[in-house]
């Protein structure tokens, strides 16, 4: 008998690993499709195991002055989400691309962008925090409110030629722009003197805008520097309290990396990272302490993802920008490093459109990417959009993604979620 019941508990323990090993995926809509434009979402599980998910909301983007941020909950255990419910809204201007994390004091962030003139380069940073975020409904009751003030060098007397954010700048793009034009040469469809005529008036318009050389400004034009910074992606908790909120400019065409050790009371700033168009960084730790940087190609073909390092001070220079292998149609990428040390990166692997969302995972730190399935795919011409992924891992070791879904119907935010074993089985 004791044999017998010895039998039947491993054959228990062996069908639950088994199941373990099994590929699980869902994938929801948080709402129903709305006519409005709903896009950049964020996810979080919070500590009680309930799902909040938020995203931007309102009759366009940043011409827009109509848009919020809105919200949603799903109660752990419950089958559908809550009704959207207002995160963050300035009356009369739009804020745009939230991001939330929950930091080692246990306080929900909220953070995001105020446009102020209806362009990008007008957009002030913004982030507002709460201990009490587990309610079973609505917005967490918002304890603390800031702006995220950005400042390189002294700029009381204009931009001065020893400026280190405009010299960085200027030189990693020319070295960048005379890498590029020796491996490519041409743009398709340019010659080859079309295409250094090209390059020549981009650095050129960057250069003019960093050195404050197109303002009819006496002091020169220090507020690009200054405001016009977006966020985008999950900032990354180092160690106990050293906090990186990537940043980018769609102004000066660039990112950088906004660093604070004690929780937002003071802000440091990494050196630009710069490359053709190089936005939105999405952020890894290595496990030898290496910063990796994933960014949108907003540039010129190649269309690929690009990719930085930070190996020796965690976050404030950069490397020089490469091109990965991994395409990409000028879209947000997200990605993290799950709790056995795998990397997953959330894509559209494609130059020429967003009609397939990708979910690929690394077992060597990004070098190879072994695995990959698609979350939605559809045809080119469908006139579907499925992007801007925000991807986060429960503690339970599933895999949650976020992401827009805009079709001729309509939009929403749809929620997917799987495991590692539902990507390795492939397509």
């Amino acid at each position: 008998m004791r044999r017998l019941v010895l039998v039947f508990l491993l054959l228990a323990v062996l069908g639950g690993f088994l199941v373990a090993q099994e590929g699980f995926f869902k994938a929801e809509e948080i709402f129903p499709l709305v006519d409005r434009h709903v896009h950049a979402p964020s996810i979080l599980e919070l500590p009680n195991g309930d799902l909040l998910a938020c995203w931007f909301e309102g009759s366009g983007e940043r011409k827009a002055d109509d848009v919020a941020i809105m919200g949603a909950r799903k109660l752990k255990g419950a089958k559908k989400w809550s009704e959207p419910f207002v995160m963050a809204d300035t009356p009369g201007f739009p804020d745009i691309n939230p991001v939330m994390f929950i930091d080692t004091q246990g306080r929900l962030w909220l953070m995001w962008y105020t446009v102020l003139t209806n362009l990008w380069e007008s957009s002030l940073l913004k982030y507002r925090n709460s201990y009490n975020y587990m309610m079973e409904e609505g917005p967490p009751e918002w304890a603390w409110q800031d702006v995220l003030h950005v400042r390189f060098d002294s700029l009381s007397e204009g931009i001065k030629e020893n400026d280190t954010f405009a010299k960085t700048l200027e030189t990693k793009l020319k070295s960048f722009i005379d890498r590029f034009l020796k491996e490519y040469k041409t743009l398709p469809g340019y010659t080859e003197e079309e295409t250094k005529k090209l390059a020549g008036a981009f650095v050129q318009d960057i250069l003019d805008k960093v050195w404050g050389k197109k303002a009819c400004l006496k002091e020169g034009y220090p507020l690009l520097q200054r405001i016009g910074w977006q966020t985008g992606n999950r900032p990354l908790i180092v160690g106990r309290n050293r906090l990186l909120v990537p940043l980018y400019s769609d102004g000066l065409e660039i990112s950088i990396i906004a660093i604070s050790e004690d929780w937002g009371k003071t802000w440091t700033f990494s050196e630009p990272i710069v490359g053709i168009a190089n936005i939105q960084p999405a952020l890894f730790l290595k496990s030898d302490g290496t910063l990796v940087a994933y960014m949108r190609n907003n540039g010129p073909y190649p269309r690929y993802l690009y990719v930085s390092e930070s190996k020796k001070d965690g976050g404030i220079t950069w490397s020089e920008v490469e091109y990965t292998d991994i395409p990409n149609p000028g879209s947000r990428a997200d990605g993290i490093v799950l709790n056995n040390g795998h990397w997953v990166l959330v894509c559209n692997d494609t130059m020429d459109g967003r009609y397939r969302l990708t979910v690929m995972i690394s077992d060597d730190e990004g070098k190879t990417w072994k695995w990959k399935r698609s979350i939605e795919s559809y045809d080119k011409g469908a006139g579907i959009s499925v992007a801007y992924p925000s991807v986060y891992q429960g503690r339970d070791g599933l895999i949650h993604v976020v992401y827009s879904y805009h079709s001729p119907q309509g939009k929403t935010i749809k929620h997917a979620v799987f495991n590692e074993e539902w990507v390795m089985e492939g397509e």
